[in-house]
């Protein structure tokens, strides 16, 4: 049997800034009392470095082209969510979807 390549489906292109970004945050995760978020954003800064491709648009404009299986792509997004502490909620969009929710609800049953 042949290899197969198997290429992770969520693509990201981030400018050299956001990956310097990005890479940055899971380094400071890197040290945290958290182990399961140690844990993560260890294996996710190494898969970075090392599996992530450097590309040059046709008009020489550098970017990083990086790919995520479905549950990494998870695990940056929770890692990134724990870092935003500072941001003032003024709506709970939690009730918000509940409405959302129930009003689809609706429609689907009168559409049956």
């Amino acid at each position: 049997m042949p290899y197969q390549k198997r290429i992770p489906p969520v693509k990201v292109d981030l400018s050299i800034e956001r990956f310097n970004c990005l890479v940055e945050i899971l380094t400071r995760y890197e040290t945290t009392d958290n182990e399961q978020i140690k844990e993560l954003a260890t294996k996710l800064k190494d898969k970075l470095l090392r599996y992530s491709i450097p590309r040059t648009t046709e008009e020489q404009e550098e970017f990083v082209d990086v790919r995520f299986y479905p549950n990494e792509a998870s695990d940056i997004i929770y890692i990134l969510l724990a870092n935003v502490d500072d941001i003032q909620i003024e709506t709970n969009y939690y009730e918000v979807l509940l409405k959302v929710r129930e009003k689809q609800k609706v429609i689907n049953q009168n559409n049956d």
